[in-house]
């Protein structure tokens, strides 16, 4: 009887061990999914539009606080390739990035952010 008094008491020790590591887990990911992932609202950075120009080589699209950037990546590099400078245009991708095409050659787009030495991906 008394052994069976034993293993009663170590079964009911270790549940309240392992309710207590798994509320602890809750609370925690519920304090983590908090602090790093935003509850609503807009997110700061947007991809807009991504196109594959090589193997694992893609310019894209980016929106970042309500400015629009031009950027080439490859599998280690960011390159950033101009912005588009034209208010109608950018208001226009922000709202709906898909209804909108850019021909290559826009005047609503500026190259000056080139840095020296760096070629376009």
């Amino acid at each position: 009887m008394e052994m069976w008094e034993s293993v009663v008491r170590m079964v009911s020790a270790l549940g309240v061990v392992l309710a207590l590591i798994l509320g602890l887990l809750a609370i925690a990911r519920s304090a983590i999914g908090r602090r790093f992932l935003p509850i609503s609202g807009t997110p700061l950075v947007r991809i807009l539009a991504d196109h594959p120009i090589g193997s694992r080589k893609h310019v894209m699209l980016v929106a970042v606080g309500g400015e629009v950037l031009i950027l080439g990546t490859t599998a280690t590099d960011l390159v950033p390739l101009g912005t588009i400078t034209d208010p109608e245009q950018r208001r226009q991708l922000l709202a709906n990035p898909l209804a909108l095409r850019i021909p290559p050659s826009t005047s609503g787009v500026s190259t000056d952010t080139f840095e020296k030495g760096h070629r376009a991906v």
